[in-house]
Order: structure tokens, then C-alpha cells, then sequence
């Protein structure tokens, strides 16, 4: 019988228990099960002394793995009972997160592997801030890709953690690179506040707290897909850590929901017994010089000349060559398509989408392709602007020129979209969120990053990014 198999069982036979039980109970129980409980599928022994029997065995890949997600483990345990104000059951939990870390180093030096930088070493920095504890191998440069949530976590820990001072360009680059993968604006809204924090941005301590219950509120309405340690599904049962950290790391000390040792109840008052003095300073950058390197082909015609040098050769995912083509029947459609949609007066738009099928031509980056004025089995550039005009706020000026199949997505999209906007011809990645105000949607808008001066330019980079990801 396998792990699920029990687990199954486990969960029939306490589902009318679990409605007498609390969603806290709940959470705790189910995490010392995990962790803790003997089980027939780890040979008897609990889910720690697995990685020892895999380690013993060979399997070191999967046990180095396994004490990764320990890590992780350990620290929800601790958060969970922090949340409760019982730091006294919380502290050990702290403790074994960074003995798992420390676990983990010391198999891959007895195995001759390289340390990973795994997900959730942030806990294990954090751990090690509240309780002051010095750990070898924790204050490193981890080799996150900076378009990710892991990167951001684990640039804040390591910030309150270690001794440099905070470097904006670094930071700036993550968030571009985040905000060309289409992610979330309101996560890069939260991890902003953790940087204000640190270095000191707030005009005051009060202020800094009502800048935090808004965005802990504010995580109550959302329900994205997420861990416990997010604070989004059970939001009154967790304690938000990164900002623990912070507050830790800036040299406030008092009493308030989500600081260590001295908690709160949910919604109690912060209790300030010593001002923050120590904020992070922060690196200043010289005068740039005029970039001219945004990634972008601004020339239409340069443009058109690099796509249809790389289009004919792309190859898919599997490395076999994909032709882009539009057959001429097709081709005789796109004028009246584009002229129905508003979007006239620009021969060359028209004429690259005469020539080729927009939804084939690749970007290895991104999980949309671009909408096709014409072929039904694509996402079809009319179906996809009136399902964002009509559904969700678009304004009519817009026309809205990347889709996805996939349902999350045009039930309810997220992020930044990218659009047409037919009073420039040039084109924007949009947040959702102001989508219906063209002059506030485009304000800021910067080349290279959310602007594109014309949809050629815009393919042509689509296209980059494609030839890019092949090397």
C-alpha cells in the first residue's frame, strides 16, 4: 500500500471527524502526520528517517530532495503555532528547520554533490534570524532565476539576514523580468512593501504597520494558487514571516500579530517598545546613459527583415521545424478581419499577418501565443478582444492581440496582457486592473519592458525571445 493509499484511508475514516475539528488542529495534525507519523510506505519509519534509509541506500538524489521539502516542513509547523501565540511549541519546530538545512549540507558534502539551491531555504534564513543562530552554508548567493517568486523570497531573507547593502538595479531587473512573464502585479505590489520597509521608506512606524494590515487584508480576498506560508487560504492562522524577518533586520522590537517572540492575536493593536534604526541602505546607481539596447527592433522595416529570417527556421519543442505560412485563402481574409476590429490605417501589420499565422510564430517564454486574425482552430484575435471586452473591462480601444487556451485564463486572467491600442498603433502589456482607462493603463509606460513602438516591433521581439531560448 502506498503512501496515498493510507492517506486516502486515513482521511475516510476522520471525515466526520474533521467537523468537530479546528482548521488550525486540522493543519497541525495533518503536517506532524506527514512529517512525523510511522508509515508502511517509508518501511515503518516516519517521513525523517526515509531520507536516512535513502541515503543509506543510494537513492541520494530523491533524499537530498526530500530534506529540501523538510526544511519547508518544519518551518509550517513552527508558523502554525506561532500563529497561535505558542512560541514555546513553535521554537523547536524553528530549530529542526535549520538542523534539516544543516542535514541537507552535510549529505551533499558526504556524497560529493553540489548543495542545491532548493526552494525554501528562505525558512531556513529566517529561522535563523529569530532565534540568532549562525548557520554554515546559509549566507550565499543562491542561483535563482530572477523572473521567479523563489528569487524574490529568497533576495528579501537575504537581505535581513546578511550585511549588504540593497542594490535597486538588481532588484528593478527581477521585477522587469517578472512583469515580461505576465505574472501578478499585486505579488510584486507585496514583496515592493518588504523593500520599503527595509530601507526605511515609510515617513513613520505607523505607517508602515497600516501599509502591512492593508496588505495582510488584502491577501484575504485573493485565492490564488498558493503555499500555507503565502498567508492567502488560512490568513488569520498565519503569520506573515518575511515581514517578521524585516522587522527583525530594522531593529523594531514591541508586540504585534506577525513578530517574534512577542505576537498578537489577529487584528490587536501593534506596541512599538523600540524604533526601527537600522535600515538597509541602499546602493546609488550612476546617471545612466541613454540605453539604446531595449531588445527592441523600433525600424518596421529592420523588423520585418529579422522575422522573416528566423520564422522559417523555428523549430518546436521537440526540435522539428514548424512551418508559419498562411495559405492564400486565409490570406484573402485579413484585411476585412482587421478592418471589423478598428484596426486599419497600418499596411504593415496587415501585410506580416497576410504572410504568416500569428498563433505559429513561437516565443518559448511565455505560456500564450499570439491571437490569429483569421484560422479557426486558433485563438482568434475578434473571439479573444470581445471576451475581454464584454467580460472583463477592456476598453473598446484596445484589441487584445495574445491568448490562451487555457481556462484559468479566460475565465479569469490575470496579470498583463498584451494589447493594440488603436489611438498610437503601438503596443502595451497591460495590467487587468486598469484596463479600463487607456491614458492611466499606458501612463509609464517604458520601451523594452510594457511598450512596443508598433506591432511589427512587438513580433520581432516575440520572435527573439523564441531564438533566444534555442541558444
Amino acid at each position: 500500500m502506498g503512501l496515498f493509499d493510507i492517506f486516502r484511508r486515513k482521511r475516510r475514516s476522520q471525515h466526520d471527524d474533521r467537523a468537530q475539528v479546528s482548521r488550525i488542529d486540522y493543519l497541525l495534525d495533518l503536517r506532524h502526520m506527514l512529517l512525523e507519523a510511522p508509515n508502511e510506505a517509508y518501511g515503518g519509519g516516519n517521513f525523517l528517517q526515509l531520507v536516512e534509509k535513502q541515503l543509506r541506500e543510494g537513492q541520494t538524489d530523491r533524499a537530498i530532495w526530500n530534506i529540501s521539502n523538510q526544511v519547508r516542513d518544519c518551518f509550517e509547523i513552527a508558523n502554525l503555532y506561532w500563529g497561535q501565540g505558542d512560541v514555546a511549541r513553535a521554537e523547536p519546530y524553528l530549530r529542526q528547520t535549520l538542523e534539516r538545512h544543516k542535514r541537507l549540507v552535510e549529505a551533499c558534502t558526504e556524497f560529493d554533490l553540489p548543495r542545491p539551491s532548493y526552494d525554501g531555504i528562505e525558512c531556513a534564513k529566517c529561522a535563523a534570524l529569530l532565534l540568532g543562530v549562525e548557520v554554515p552554508d546559509l549566507v550565499r548567493e543562491e542561483s535563482f532565476e530572477n523572473c521567479y517568486l523563489p528569487w524574490f523570497r529568497d533576495a528579501l531573507l537575504s537581505y535581513c539576514l546578511g550585511t549588504q547593502d540593497f542594490d535597486p538595479a538588481a532588484w528593478q531587473a527581477a521585477v522587469d523580468a517578472w512583469t515580461r512573464k505576465r505574472f501578478p502585479k499585486y505579488r510584486i505590489d507585496e514583496f515592493s512593501f518588504y523593500v520599503k520597509a527595509l530601507t526605511g521608506g515609510f515617513e513613520s512606524t505607523g505607517a508602515m504597520f497600516a501599509a502591512h494590515e492593508k496588505l495582510v487584508a488584502g491577501r484575504a480576498k485573493r485565492n490564488p494558487d498558493a503555499g500555507l506560508l503565502d498567508g492567502y487560504q488560512d490568513n488569520d492562522l498565519i503569520i506573515d514571516y518575511i515581514f517578521a524577518a524585516v522587522l527583525r533586520r530594522i531593529g523594531w522590537q514591541g508586540t504585534y500579530r506577525h513578530s517574534w517572540p512577542r505576537t498578537d492575536v489577529v487584528g490587536s493593536v501593534p506596541h512599538t517598545t523600540r524604533q526601527p534604526d537600522r535600515y538597509l541602505r541602499v546602493i546609488v546607481a550612476a546617471t545612466p546613459a541613454v540605453d539604446v539596447s531595449t531588445g527592441i527592433i523600433e525600424d518596421r522595416q529592420e523588423a520585418r527583415r529579422y522575422i522573416d529570417r528566423h520564422v522559417p527556421d523555428q523549430t518546436d519543442e521537440d526540435g522539428e521545424p514548424l512551418a508559419a505560412d498562411r495559405s492564400a485563402r486565409e490570406r484573402a481574409k485579413v484585411p476585412a478581419e482587421l478592418k471589423a476590429l478598428g484596426w486599419t490605417d497600418d499596411e504593415a501589420s496587415l501585410d506580416l499577418m497576410q504572410r504568416y499565422r500569428m498563433d505559429l510564430i513561437l516565443n518559448d517564454r511565455t505560456a500564450i501565443c499570439l491571437c490569429d486574425p483569421v484560422n479557426r482552430t486558433a485563438v482568434k484575435l475578434a473571439d479573444w478582444t470581445r471576451l475581454f471586452v464584454d467580460d472583463f473591462g477592456l476598453h473598446p480601444d484596445f484589441i487584445a492581440i495574445a491568448g490562451s487556451g487555457e481556462p484559468t485564463d479566460y475565465l479569469d486572467p490575470q496579470g498583463a496582457w498584451y494589447v493594440y491600442w488603436k489611438k498610437d498603433g503601438r503596443i502595451y502589456a497591460l495590467q487587468r486592473d486598469d484596463w479600463g482607462d487607456p491614458d492611466v493603463a499606458t501612463a509609464g509606460a517604458r520601451p523594452g519592458l510594457n511598450l512596443w513602438p508598433s506591432y511589427t516591433s512587438f513580433v520581432a521581439w516575440w520572435v527573439s525571445e523564441h531564438v533566444c531560448s534555442k541558444g
